[in-house]
């Protein structure tokens, strides 16, 4: 019979803090030490001081990611906010405080609010979409392949998820382009969240007053046709909770793509030489450098196990999208690249809360990676790869400028 072990979270010392599993140099090495010291199931600081369980292994990530009658999307079933035992100025208050939409919520609230987005983008036109990237993304390149270099993540990445982003929702250009801002700066701190949020919901107020008076054909105004959404504040909790995931998961994947085919020169002569499609490239470099490398918390309704150990109610357990990834157990090999195109990944979920965007959010990301390798053939990196610098997160893993210098006759 398996042991179980039952050390309450709080009492087991030194451990790691969320954000180094991300922010070390070779994160997958140190996913596989904890998987060794710990097995699936890792104790991690969230934020110094406030424990979690990080989930390593792919069979308990799905397991947490499906099973919604044990690990609540909800923050109200996390101790750590009933008891009020965060401090004031907690950045996790910003990210993970209780909010009325289809990301927080679980049962039958979750599942009212999540048919309308399945709904709308069940119905959204893919090839009229597909001809939107391919404009954007082809105007955007034009301007940086006439100058002869870029930063494939802010003149890149960030434009053209962000145009997309607009067209698709209605936005007006400067909205969109205000709408990226106040998306960054929920990242920055607990004050500049509160003001960002303050400010976006003012911004979405008028939006989706704008488009009641005058329905076009967008998601917004597929959201508000729907008749799950009672009011106008859930049509706006809908349009800020698309943009906000899209926006940060699509550049995140766009220039960890861009990125592993520039550093990793095996990748890049399977992608180029045809041995790895594209669509396949960018399924392997979702597996390995997901664009969230931990998702946010599920939180614990009742005593259970999980990975050998005992997890209490009120614990929150993160799931490591890059730990199930690369999970040899899973994988059944030692080779990461012969696995390519297995699309065991967890990167889209699983269960309730499985992306409701998987087609358009992969249609974005390969067209504007297909459009870099096309426009950009011979195109390196201008600085050493040790000096690219990522984002500095603990729920995300990739560049916060890739500076690529484009080929000329000489380089030949």
């Amino acid at each position: 019979m398996a042991t179980t072990f039952r050390e309450r979270l709080e009492d087991i010392p030194d451990r790691v803090l969320l954000a180094e599993t991300t922010g070390v140099a070779e994160p997958h090495a140190l996913l596989e030490e904890l998987r060794q010291q710990w097995g699936p199931l890792a104790p991690v600081d969230l934020e110094p001081g406030v424990p979690g369980w990080l989930v390593l292994g792919h069979r308990e990530v799905g397991a947490v990611l499906r099973n919604e009658l044990v690990y609540s999307r909800s923050s109200r079933a996390w101790r750590y906010v009933a008891e009020r035992r965060l401090a004031p100025d907690s950045g996790l208050l910003a990210l993970l405080a209780p909010r009325e939409n289809a990301y927080y919520l679980d049962g039958s609230q979750q599942r009212r609010l999540r048919a309308a987005l399945d709904d709308a983008f069940t119905g959204l036109d893919e090839a009229r979409l597909a001809r939107t990237i391919a404009v954007t993304a082809d105007a955007v390149l034009d301007k940086l392949v006439a100058r002869g270099e870029a930063d494939l993540v802010r003149e890149y990445a960030v434009p053209v998820t962000v145009l997309v982003l607009g067209e698709m929702l209605g936005l007006s250009l400067t909205d969109s382009l205000r709408m990226h801002d106040l998306a960054e700066a929920k990242h920055r701190s607990l004050a500049d969240a509160r003001t960002a949020s303050d400010e976006q919901l003012v911004l979405l107020m008028e939006h989706v007053a704008a488009h009641r008076a005058e329905p076009r054909d967008d998601l917004t105004t597929a959201f508000l046709d729907h008749p799950n959404h009672v009011d106008d504040f859930e049509v706006q909790a809908a349009v800020a909770l698309v943009f906000d995931i899209a926006h940060d998961a699509e550049i995140a994947w766009i220039s960890s793509t861009l990125h592993l085919i520039l550093e990793d020169p095996l990748f890049a002569a399977r992608v180029h030489g045809g041995r790895l499609g594209l669509e396949e490239a960018l399924e392997e470099s979702a597996r390995v450098r997901p664009p969230f490398v931990n998702v946010l918390p599920r939180f614990v309704l009742q005593d259970t196990e999980l990975g050998g150990r005992h997890v209490a109610r009120g614990d929150a357990v993160v799931p490591s999208l890059m730990g199930a990834g690369t999970d040899q157990a899973a994988l059944g090999t030692g080779d990461l690249w012969l696995e390519a195109g297995n699309r065991f990944q967890l990167t889209w979920g699983a269960g309730g809360h499985t992306c409701p965007a998987h087609r358009a959010g992969s249609l974005i990301g390969r067209i504007a990676v297909e459009a870099v390798l096309h426009r950009m053939p011979g195109m390196a990196l201008a600085v050493p790869a040790q000096d690219v610098r990522l984002t500095p997160s603990p729920w995300a893993r990739y560049p916060t400028s890739l500076p690529v210098r484009l080929a000329v006759p000489d380089d030949f």
